[in-house]
């Protein structure tokens, strides 16, 4: 499915505050973990460094926003799975939904980024927002309504 990936994984020691809790500004790096996860079970990468591209081609994906609300503590050493749904793709800018599920399935946080497509100027060395290329745009697709909705 070209609009949801899941990733598992276990909260690290370095992951957690003092009362082993996973810090809140962690759930930003598993965001980003399961997005480049994503591109790469798509055949791609978040980084267009190293493929074959031309400099035409280059894109980064700044985000534009990041949000995360809280609803239950994951823990030192608890398994937990990352589902990354697309929201919604337009011309230059993706919104994707990720939620991370505790192993028992209680939805511990619900978190949403949306990431600009983006080339470098040559000349300014500005960012730009560009259309998502066709080489990335035909790879995916946003979620039905009914994998949205809260569950």
């Amino acid at each position: 499915m070209p609009y949801r990936h899941t990733l598992t994984d276990r909260v690290q020691f370095a992951d957690t505050d003092m009362a082993g809790i996973v810090h809140f500004s962690n759930f930003f790096r598993y965001m980003e973990r399961v997005e480049h996860d994503f591109f790469r079970a798509l055949g791609m990468s978040i980084w267009d460094g190293h493929n074959e591209v031309t400099d035409g081609e280059r894109v980064g994906w700044p985000r534009v926003h990041a949000s995360c609300d809280y609803k239950a503590p994951l823990r030192f050493e608890e398994e937990f799975t990352m589902e990354l749904l697309v929201e919604e793709v337009r011309k230059k800018t993706i919104r994707y939904l990720i939620r991370f599920w505790k192993k028992d399935g209680e939805l511990s946080a619900e978190g949403r980024i949306i990431a600009a497509c983006v080339q470098r100027d040559k000349m300014s060395g500005k960012m730009k927002a560009v259309d998502i290329p066709a080489r990335i745009f035909e790879k995916i697709e946003a979620a039905p309504a009914s994998e949205l909705s809260p569950k």
